[in-house]
């Protein structure tokens, strides 16, 4: 199921293909990526009409280059402060977990009622105390080498980590090594923040993703939040013209490409199976 900034871009992409490397070829200058960087980028753009698969790992490699330059210019807006009385506790994923336009995770009709703030409620009821952090991770799920982006996350892994819940997948094209992948980021999260548990997500919408996050978890000795449970319900997704409020006071509506997020009751279960998971 493709995310709703990924049918934005994809648009946006097929109405400027022309002009598309000039913008690569600049993102990759500026970040110090080097002529490897160029060579691979290039590499993804052989002509005009651009493929799917070609169009995700072009997105990918722009939004990488773009998170990094953002790391650079505003660096302190991308450090945790985690402290050794408080439970700390951070949430990586797509636009489930965060997209920016809402500020939170998308299509929940309330600021608090996605599930990354759901499960900081239960853990703040349980613990006390929680410095938690949502961070916009997809950029991983769209690069061909999806290890490049650990540094985008690097600033947030630390020893002092109570829990990391991985949300990823849903934007994944190629599914070839999505896997193996996803089992050598847990291992990456694991040796960066030794002590915490560590929940793999399960996937919203497709069963055989759902089993390849299952079987990564259990290779690495993560907990598994199985939505299994809702799968193709739609009960559990949003729905078109629902108006939501947004943290400034504002609303945002749901559009019909993004009406296949959760819903409330979609976050709801998600945290839930989080929570579940920790026990």
């Amino acid at each position: 199921m493709e995310s709703l900034e990924f049918k934005e871009r994809e648009t946006e992409m097929n109405r400027k293909s022309k002009t598309i490397w000039i913008v690569v070829v600049v993102l990759v200058l500026l970040a110090g990526a080097g002529i490897g960087g160029y060579l691979a980028a290039k590499k993804l753009i052989r002509h005009e009409n651009l493929q799917d698969a070609a169009i995700t790992e072009l997105q990918g490699e722009i939004e990488y280059l773009e998170s990094r330059l953002a790391r650079v210019t505003d660096y302190y807006n991308f450090q945790a402060e985690y402290r050794e009385d408080t439970y700390n506790y951070l949430a990586l994923g797509n636009s489930l977990t965060l997209i920016t336009s809402w500020g939170r995770g998308i299509c929940s009709t309330k600021p608090d009622n996605d599930y990354f703030h759901l499960v900081k409620a239960g853990l703040e009821e349980k613990h006390g105390e929680t410095a938690a952090y949502p961070v916009q991770f997809s950029e991983w799920e769209r690069l061909w080498n999806r290890s490049k982006a650990y540094d985008l996350i690097d600033s947030y892994l630390d020893g002092k980590l109570d829990l990391v819940t991985i949300q990823l997948g849903e934007n994944v094209t190629d599914t070839s090594t999505y896997e193996a992948d996803l089992e050598k980021l847990i291992r990456h999260i694991q040796e960066k923040a030794s002590k915490a548990k560590i929940v793999v997500i399960g996937d919203f919408w497709d069963k055989g993703r759902n089993e390849s996050r299952k079987d990564a978890a259990e290779k690495t000795g993560a907990q598994f939040a199985d939505l299994a449970g809702i799968i193709g319900d739609k009960s559990y997704q949003s729905k078109a013209g629902t108006v939501c409020e947004l943290a400034d006071g504002g609303t945002i509506t749901v559009t019909e490409a993004s009406a296949t997020h959760p819903g409330d009751e979609g976050m709801r279960y998600i945290a839930d199976r989080v929570l579940e998971a920790i026990q």
